[in-house]
């Protein structure tokens, strides 16, 4: 019988655990590297043990894993974009699930809307003039999101999207502040996305519509929204199946046709558990980075004015602002890649494991979690230099 064992870690109340973590992670994270190492142990309220590796071939031993030795449905995330999406699927459903959902983002579809992405940009950014100042995550945030109403749905420029856009951000905003963040970390996340799951199902089976409530627990008004964007949902797949255009190729289109191996229609809350789960994904995380990004480039302008002639260059190459080309700039895609070195929008990658792991003597049973540390290794000086924690991109 395995001897099971942990890495050492913080001690202390799970609860302040979680608040030191939601509070400042990168700052908790890099003190805890200090003081415990490659590889130690986390624990929060409501979830097995965190067990965080800090060492590249470390890291390694997680991406090695095979699909049945982790359980993808038990990833942290305390927001409600439904239990069966694709990223919460295992096994022949998730092999099944990829076939579905990754045909619509093949790159030549994904270039033929490039132009039109390029437009949106545009549409928010020329109308500022210098001076003007702006929220970063909320202005990317509101392009992310058009854009990806435009990818998921072909809408731009028209009432529906603009409902589309509306409500979905008052769910993101009742979903992820940090009420819900708190209450989230205290039940166990995946434990609280089954919970709201549940209660938005119980909603739609009793004819809600999300409208119109005045409702005294926060997570209540998510729901509530949640409903309001299912309904919205629903009722473009069944025009999407009762008009049965086939010229129609966005992804959403795609996914109210595709079927199941049996033939059978995707049911309609799969479709929109898959829709939320691209819209989220789309919206907060292209926030987050080129928040940073920014940030990273107004305190370097050498770098800002380097990548202004690079883009330039392209235009006089091209003859035009050609986004495609602007995507392959080799120093352009150096800051980036550098700005989610020192602060990736996640700061680790993370395996529920559904068998024992054998890593520097230690047994870690079933159940818990490991992670790779993307914060604290990106800032090694051991693997980045002594100048680790500076923003140069030539490197």
């Amino acid at each position: 019988m395995a001897k099971y064992s942990l890495p050492p870690g913080p001690s202390g109340f799970k609860f302040v655990n979680a608040m030191k973590m939601g509070m400042g992670a990168f700052d908790y994270l890099a003190e805890n590297y200090a003081k415990f190492g490659d590889i130690y142990t986390l624990r929060f309220p409501g979830m097995g043990p965190f067990v965080w590796m800090n060492r590249p071939d470390l890291v390694q031993k997680i991406f090695n894993l095979k699909p049945d030795q982790i359980d993808a449905s038990k990833l942290p995330i305390p927001i409600d974009v439904g239990v069966r999406m694709t990223g919460f699927l295992n096994g022949a459903e998730h092999a099944l699930s990829r076939k579905i959902v990754v045909p619509p983002l093949i790159a030549s579809r994904l270039h033929a809307r490039a132009d039109v992405m390029f437009e949106i940009v545009e549409e928010h950014i020329n109308p500022l003039k210098v001076g003007d100042t702006f929220d970063t995550p909320r202005k990317v945030g509101d392009i992310t999101m058009d854009i990806a109403i435009y990818t998921l749905m072909g809408l731009r420029n028209c009432e529906r999207a603009r409902q589309y856009k509306q409500v979905m951000l008052n769910w993101v905003v009742a979903a992820t502040n940090n009420t819900m963040f708190t209450i989230g970390t205290l039940y166990g996340p995946y434990r609280w996305r089954e919970y709201l799951n549940k209660k938005y199902l119980e909603e739609i089976a009793a004819g809600s519509t999300g409208k119109g409530k005045n409702r005294l627990l926060p997570w209540m008004k998510s729901v509530d929204f949640k409903v309001e964007l299912g309904n919205m949902f629903r009722e473009d797949i069944r025009k999407i199946r009762r008009e049965k255009d086939e010229s129609r190729q966005d992804m959403f289109a795609v996914m109210c046709r595709a079927t199941y191996e049996d033939g059978s229609l995707l049911d309609e809350e799969r479709i929109i558990s898959e829709a939320m789960g691209i819209l989220v994904g789309g919206h907060e995380t292209s926030a987050a980075t080129s928040a940073w990004h920014m940030l990273w480039m107004l305190k370097r302008p050498d770098v800002y004015k380097k990548c202004r002639e690079e883009v330039l260059a392209s235009i006089r190459e091209h003859g035009r602002f050609d986004p495609l080309a602007i995507c392959e700039l080799p120093y352009c895609n150096a800051t980036l890649n550098e700005s989610m070195r020192l602060t990736p929008s996640a700061v680790g990658t993370l395996r529920c494991l559904t068998t024992d792991m054998e890593v520097e003597g230690y047994t870690i049973p079933a159940g818990t979690n490991v992670l790779a540390g993307a914060y604290v290794i990106h800032r090694r000086k051991d693997i980045w230099g002594p100048d680790a924690l500076e923003f140069r991109p030539e490197r």
